[in-house]
């Protein structure tokens, strides 16, 4: 049998309805549903929206605020000019509109698939603004400068940005990364609002790589000034992490540091 024979309109279209419906989860939640879709954000993780019946015809559809949250956990700035003008014309574009920090659209019955697929485009396109310098804070950032302070006195030189593989097609990027005796992997938490939420999803994306890499060392550092950590967030991190902590404190980093050598 030739390859040509096998490339037909209907075993393509089987093959990629099968891969749209394997990678599709569905779970019920309070007045609706939440699900994921075909698209995922820079670092690989699928968009996942909730679809919530408001009136006997009326749809809310969210992305729970994770795009944004997403951004802002990255060191962005999304109250600047640019970065406002950006998320308006993809707002525009993609039909959608912003409060408190959650992306949204409303639909009515008959639901048009379409429209789900195009509000969850417009979060990947979002998403993606991280790659804007321009809309990156001007300040300098003090809890980067000090941990790489710490890293220094303790003689150690990680690799900045570095990505982990959890599986052939995942990865997950750390802030800071050292492959000592142990490895150690740093995450500084960027985000003022929306802790549990990144939390939740670092706690999961710990426990992963913790079985990629045998005795992985993660450690979270917060600004305890301006963060406020929940119990919630702090079990996830005190959990998960080897340490979760203030980025202040120091002496408490430098017991991590030299117990991996």
């Amino acid at each position: 049998m030739s390859a040509d024979s096998l490339l037909t309109e209907t075993n393509f279209r089987l093959e990629l309805n099968s891969f749209w419906d394997s990678i599709l989860e569905i779970e019920p939640i309070a007045d609706g549903l939440a699900f994921t879709m075909p698209c995922a954000y820079p670092d690989g993780w699928q968009i996942t929206l909730e679809l919530k019946q408001k009136t006997p015809k009326g749809f809310l559809l969210t992305d729970q605020g994770k795009t944004l949250s997403w951004l802002t956990a990255r060191g962005h700035n999304i109250a600047t000019e640019a970065m406002r003008a950006h998320l308006k014309r993809y707002r525009a574009e993609h039909f959608m509109e912003e409060e408190n920090g959650v992306l949204y659209r409303w639909l009515t019955v008959p639901l048009e698939p379409a429209d789900i697929h195009v509000f969850a485009e417009g979060l990947a396109a979002i998403a993606r603004l991280e790659i804007l310098h321009e809309v990156r804070p001007a300040e300098a950032n003090i809890a980067d400068n000090l941990v790489q302070r710490t890293f220094k006195d303790a003689q150690l030189e990680p690799t900045r940005h570095h990505k982990l593989s959890i599986t052939k097609d995942r990865s997950v990027t750390v802030d800071y990364f050292v492959n000592e005796k142990r490895p150690l992997a740093v995450q500084l938490i960027k985000t003022k609002s929306d802790i549990s939420g990144t939390m939740e999803k670092w706690g999961f994306r710990w426990h992963e790589l913790k079985k990629a890499y045998t005795g992985l060392a993660p450690i979270m550092l917060y600004d305890r000034n301006t963060q406020v950590i929940d119990a919630y967030s702090r079990h996830i991190g005190e959990s998960e992490c080897e340490l979760f902590c203030g980025y202040d404190e120091t002496d408490r980093i430098h017991s991590v540091l030299e117990s991996i050598r």
